[in-house]
């Protein structure tokens, strides 16, 4: 096996703001394995809120490397390795744990969602992320993104109290179904309120309005609103769902979040075994190696928010390409990545 570590850097194609941070650029970490003329690859994408960086992603691959098993159709034993050198997931697990499954799939010769037994499962369609501007710049860009055929938009909100405003205006251009972020900005007491006053504007649910660590808030404001309630940044792991079913409707699901495509579909399994539904997200510049991985397995769940490779400029791979908000899934074996 020939693996190689190294980082990358790509840029949002405009500034991507959210309740908490604003991003122009993102530096990825790629792994990559080459063995019997064949690329597996993986990726890792850090997320500051929980405490990662480019460096810590790239020293933690290079760290665990040893992990990779000789047998490529193992991808149980990675697992289990992962979840003992990385117990809370994260990005660098993520990225060893795509390169696994992308190893695993090519090596049988099949796509990943064939591997996954996901192939005769259609997919759903992903949501278009509108970060936070001016309203009329984010009913610009909603425009736009109709125009490209998405039927379905995320909406970033935030601390401010111009959620009507910039709602209206969106729905001016958009008459698809749209889901709101506040990305955790709102408290337990203002939440049920400001639900009450968008929810005239057809929101689909509200993705973690509260923060993450106050579950029983959490609960309350499921308790008084009118909308579904979907936990994003409180639904890291699999022993996180059961603490959140009855806090919430649905749980938002990142593989750089947790950990892998492996944790991922054990977090599927289990909110679907208590009755939630399941979103698969992923982070705000993500390129088409993590996409794909993601999209491989979008059949297994009811709503997916994968456009990361989408807000970018300079992805330098090729996957699975969306039309119409749609994947189109081809047939090279494992991710099926090609260099753009």
């Amino acid at each position: 096996m020939n693996v190689r570590v190294y980082t990358l850097d790509v840029h949002l194609e405009v500034p991507f703001q959210i309740s908490r941070a604003v991003r122009t650029e993102k530096r990825m970490v790629i792994v990559e394995l080459e063995e019997h003329g064949r690329v597996a690859r993986g990726e890792g994408s850090p997320d500051a809120f929980f405490g990662e960086t480019t460096g810590s992603i790239e020293a933690d691959v290079r760290s665990a490397l040893a992990l990779i098993p000789e047998d490529p159709s193992d991808v149980d034993a990675l697992k289990r390795g992962l979840d003992a050198r990385f117990p809370h997931g994260g990005a660098a697990s993520c990225a060893l744990d795509i390169l696994g499954h992308d190893r695993a799939a090519q090596a049988e010769g099949v796509p990943l969602r064939t591997f996954l037994g996901l192939a005769r499962a259609g997919a759903p369609p992903t949501s278009f992320t509108i970060g936070i501007a001016e309203p009329a710049v984010m009913a610009e860009r909603a425009a736009a993104a109709a125009a490209k055929g998405f039927t379905v938009l995320k909406v970033k909100l935030g601390h401010g109290h111009d959620d009507e405003v910039v709602l209206s205006g969106i729905r001016e251009h958009f008459r698809g179904t749209i889901r709101v972020d506040p990305n955790a900005a709102w408290t337990p007491d203002e939440a049920p309120e400001r639900i009450a006053r968008i929810a005239k504007f057809g929101i689909e649910f509200v993705e973690q309005p509260t923060p993450p660590e106050d579950i029983d808030g959490l609960r309350r404001v499921r308790e008084r609103s009118e909308l579904p309630i979907v936990a994003d940044e409180a639904a890291v792991r699999v022993g996180d769902v059961d603490r959140l079913a009855a806090a919430c409707d649905g749980i938002n699901v990142k593989l750089q979040k947790s950990g892998g495509i492996g944790e991922a579909r054990a977090m599927i399994a289990r909110a679907h075994e208590l009755g939630l539904k399941v979103m698969l997200g992923c982070r705000a510049a993500e390129t088409s190696v993590a996409i794909a991985a993601a999209a491989h397995l979008a059949p297994a769940v009811e709503w997916a928010d994968l456009d990361g490779n989408l807000l970018i400029t300079d992805d330098p791979f090729r996957a699975v390409p969306v039309v119409g908000g749609r994947f189109v899934f081809g047939d090279r074996p494992g991710l099926g990545v090609t260099k753009a």
